[in-house]
């Protein structure tokens, strides 16, 4: 039993001498970490300012998409294009006060609704 505890008290001079080589590394790794998280912030912040300009081109793209599709709602509507057709599919017949056409024209989407989804 002598050499036992001869052993576990050579256990903490052991851990000193194996600890002792990486005091550098502990004094540098509060240093390794500010930079990490510096680093890790930069790339997150261009990765997310990158994701906000796609998005916000789709955004500009889809409106554009919108205002010609209201633009061929409006052209396809019109009373005139209404007019000439019923004018062609009935061979010219006078058009009666109860077959008129109203165009309705449509109001603009709000940026705010669009915004909200």
């Amino acid at each position: 039993m002598g050499t036992m505890t001869g052993k576990l008290k050579n256990i903490p001079k052991f851990f000193v001498d194996f600890i002792s080589p990486l005091k550098p590394f502990v004094l540098l790794i509060p240093f390794l970490l500010f930079f990490y998280s510096s680093v890790w912030q930069g790339l997150e912040k261009a990765r997310l300012t990158r994701q906000i300009h796609e998005r916000t081109s789709t955004k500009e793209e889809l409106k554009r998409k919108n205002d010609e599709l209201k633009i061929g709602i409006v052209s396809y509507t019109s009373a005139e294009r209404i007019e000439t057709l019923y004018r062609r599919t009935y061979q010219f017949l006078p058009i009666s006060l109860g077959n008129r056409t109203v165009t309705i024209e449509l109001p603009p989407i709000p940026d705010e609704v669009i915004t909200q989804k």
